[in-house]
């Protein structure tokens, strides 16, 4: 499209004078106006077009919206769209190069200049439709957090978390309505908070820890007497060298084995706030101890599911990290978290019988890797003296599978067939909830009806976010090509198979093949569908 015909825009309580002579023209320019009942009301002056107020979910109001596609439209957000905001959620839908983006002040920034503080040095944080738990692991001396309540009720919740875990003497900054007329700022401590807010409302903390508040270290390595515990966990020392050795980076999945009192799997997720972890757990008491604990050290969003390996792996998603507290003996276990895991994924396993460490030996002369034995002593009484008593000594094996293409790894790239025969292209078309095993199982159905090999998926680049395609991409050690807008139209004449239901939703009547064909070749396998996925093949033609 030669235009942007979404107009994403940013409005705070003052209203329309607070609107740039831009997004007024835009906002009076709109046939139709998307927005919650408070920001059409907000902007009612200059609207011109039908407005529409989002049903509750929200997301069921998205259809509408993306039928309006190449007709001007708005969509109303509070200040910066894309802070805590609508904005990426709409980016999902719709490719960057059909919406322009106009933001006002965030709710963040209008605090920060009522305060006097740099934004640089805040943390923020969102309670609205989320819990409080994650706010636990900020609370950090002399920090400075900033964060949007969910209603009028927050504001009080805070404060009894924050007293509950000794930070009473935090200050706690309420302000409301900021940017308009109504604007209002009032300070008290969290253990002495009896105001009375209205429901649009931002929390500023400025954090105190009171005597005995219980302060989330920054290192790996957390006491065993801040979990809840039968005694099964691994100890403080082990389970610092572990996270070591899993090597957590931003936005990764644990595979948490065994996971007791989740203890590895809370510390993967403490270490930054995209982590995710899946917890294995097979005795009832101890996940549900694990999801307890979670909640109270700030993670809540751990997984915990109730089963044992291999079968419980079946379904879960790609893990770029696993972890074998126990169970590595098991017939099978280690086999199938190794094929499991992505190229390039790190495998941890401890052991402190002889069985577990005769299966670590075997999974080291398999796949490379370590083996490291760790020995602890802890100063203990003996009768009137003292002496180091030692614990069980684990043995630990690490390794990293091979990335895909380097002639090491389970599951290697795919490389040209025998013969020289091309490889396939497998153009995707997903709804949001398709899941990679139903993407890997559809592209197999592809190469056996053509008889050829994929050596790549290509999907389109408005659903670049979704994670379902990397993961797919991994499992089939194939690389990943992402096609803009401009590209599927220009081969949409090509496309045998149309969809009325697709073009209403993405302004493309057919995804799979026009990616097929806009990553080249000829098109060899028409669109097939199955669970929320359609592909089609297309193959460069053999010179």
């Amino acid at each position: 499209m030669s235009a942007p015909w979404l107009s994403i825009l940013g409005i705070g309580e003052d209203g329309v004078e607070g609107l740039s002579p831009a997004a007024a023209t835009l906002l009076s320019a709109a046939g139709a106006v998307f927005g919650g009942q408070r920001h059409l009301a907000l902007a009612a002056p200059l609207i011109r077009g039908t407005a529409h107020p989002w049903p509750s979910p929200m997301l069921d109001g998205l259809p509408a919206l993306l039928a309006r596609r190449g007709q001007p439209t708005a969509v109303l957000a509070s200040g910066d769209p894309f802070c805590f905001g609508i904005g990426a959620t709409l980016a999902r839908h719709v490719p960057p190069e059909e919406f322009l983006c106009l933001p006002a002040p965030s709710a963040f920034a209008l605090a920060c200049a009522r305060l006097g503080w740099a934004m640089q040095d805040c943390t923020t944080i969102s309670f609205c439709g989320r819990p409080l738990e994650p706010l636990l692991p900020l609370l950090q001396p002399g920090a400075r957090i900033l964060a949007l309540s969910a209603d009028a009720s927050t504001p009080a919740a805070v404060a009894v978390l924050l007293t509950r875990y000794g930070f009473g003497p935090t200050r706690l900054h309420l302000l409301e309505a900021l940017g308009g007329p109504r604007a209002c700022h009032r300070a008290t401590t969290a253990e002495a908070f009896d105001l009375t807010p209205g429901p649009l409302n931002l929390l500023a903390l400025e954090v105190v820890p009171g005597p005995g508040a219980r302060v989330l270290p920054l290192t790996p390595g957390l006491p065993e007497d801040v979990f809840e515990q039968d005694g099964q966990i691994t100890k403080r020392e082990v389970r610092a060298v572990t996270l070591a050795a899993l090597a957590p980076r931003q936005g990764e999945l644990l595979w948490d084995i065994g996971c007791g009192s989740g203890s590895v799997a809370i510390e993967w997720m403490l270490r930054h706030p995209a982590n995710r972890a899946i917890g294995l757990e097979p005795r009832p008491e101890r996940a549900a101890r694990a999801a307890r604990n979670a909640l109270a050290l700030g993670v809540p969003g751990l997984r915990v599911v109730q089963a044992a390996a291999p079968e419980g792996l079946t379904g879960l998603p790609v893990p770029d990290a696993v972890f074998l507290g126990g169970g590595a003996s098991a017939p099978g276990v280690l086999e199938a978290v190794w094929a499991a895991l992505r190229p390039g994924g790190r495998l941890v396993a401890n052991a402190v019988t002889l069985e577990t460490e005769a299966a670590l030996i075997a999974a080291h002369s398999a796949w490379g890797g370590t083996l490291t034995r760790i020995g602890v002593e802890r100063l203990d009484r003996i009768g009137a003296f003292h002496g180091y008593r030692p614990a069980m000594t684990v043995t630990q094996y690490v390794a990293e599978k091979p990335m895909a293409g380097s002639g090491e790894t389970l599951s290697p790239r795919r490389g040209v067939q025998g013969g020289g025969a091309p490889l396939a292209t497998a153009g995707l078309g997903l709804r949001l909830s398709a899941s990679a095993e139903a993407i890997v199982a559809l592209v197999r159905r592809a190469e056996a009806l053509s008889g050829l090999r994929v050596g790549r998926l290509a999907a389109p680049a408005f659903r670049r976010s979704l994670p379902a395609l990397t993961e797919a991409a991994a499992m089939l050690g194939v690389e990943l090509l992402f096609l803009d807008h401009a590209a599927l139209l220009a081969v949409q004449d090509r496309c045998p198979t149309r969809s009325e239901a697709a073009l209403r939703a993405t302004g493309i009547a057919s995804v799979a093949e026009g990616c097929a064909l806009a990553a080249g070749g000829r098109l060899v396998l028409p669109r097939i569908a199955a669970a929320g996925v359609t592909c089609a093949l297309s193959a460069e033609t053999p010179s």
